[in-house]
């Protein structure tokens, strides 16, 4: 079933106050009146982005602003814990895109773009990504949006994370580091940095050590950093199941 996506609305809540009638969005009420051509009966499923489906009935399909009645309501509670992942987006937009795009279907809970010393990309177009989360989690059905926050100094969220535990580093060199899956405390919310294509200078790297962060590979190969980025969260998904 398609699902489509309500901003600004607690479902759940709503629901909760009886028979639910609701506006979708522009956007969404031309896909289902124009694209899909639903019509007055016709099921659909919404979800708010914060763990909430439900299944409503199309009332009027408006393509500029379709009406939908709330049947019924299924909240989720979460996964227990939170996935942050800090990384610097790369030269090519769509790399760092598809990134993002599966990172959602793996359920992430935020993604922070950073700015690094060795950083390709200074641009970033925060609109422009929140789309590619939001089409993401449809596409794989979910119920949670990641949280995109303001691209970051790097030097900014390795202060503001000081001496938390879970806190992790990886980059590229020989030296040995524990593997993410061998140190990571499962249950517990997650912060893994990836660098740039040039990947983290040392200044960078010894900031992050003193401030708390403990080095991790993510395995033997030499990974992009959008397929690094990527690793993490596919390990810790992995270490949470």
């Amino acid at each position: 079933m398609q699902l489509f996506y309500l901003p600004g609305i607690n479902l759940s809540e709503s629901f909760g106050a009886g028979n639910v009638y609701l506006s979708m969005p522009p956007e969404e009420s031309l896909h289902a009146a124009r694209v899909l051509r639903l019509k007055p009966g016709d099921h659909l499923s919404v979800t708010d982005g914060t763990g909430s489906i439900a299944l409503a009935v199309v009332e009027d399909p408006n393509p500029k602003c379709c009406e939908i009645r709330i049947v019924s309501v299924d909240k989720s509670t979460g996964k227990g814990y939170s996935l942050h992942i800090a990384v610097a987006p790369t030269k090519n937009a769509a790399r760092f895109e598809w990134f993002l795009e599966k990172a959602t279907e793996f359920g992430i809970q935020e993604i922070t773009p950073v700015y690094c010393d060795h950083s390709e990309r200074q641009k970033i177009r925060t609109e422009r990504l929140e789309k590619v989360v939001v089409a993401a989690m449809k596409q794989s059905l979910g119920s949670f949006l990641p949280v995109i926050h303001e691209p970051a100094d790097l030097k900014k969220i390795i202060q503001s994370h000081a001496g938390q535990p879970n806190c992790f580093i990886a980059w590229v060199d020989d030296a040995p580091r524990p593997h993410l899956k061998d140190v990571c405390i499962p249950g517990k919310d997650v912060l893994v940095l990836i660098g740039p294509e040039g990947d983290f200078s040392p200044a960078e790297i010894t900031l992050a050590l003193n401030n708390g962060f403990q080095p991790v590979s993510l395995g033997k190969a030499r990974l992009r950093t959008e397929t690094a980025a990527l690793a993490s969260c596919f390990i810790v998904n992995l270490l949470n199941e």
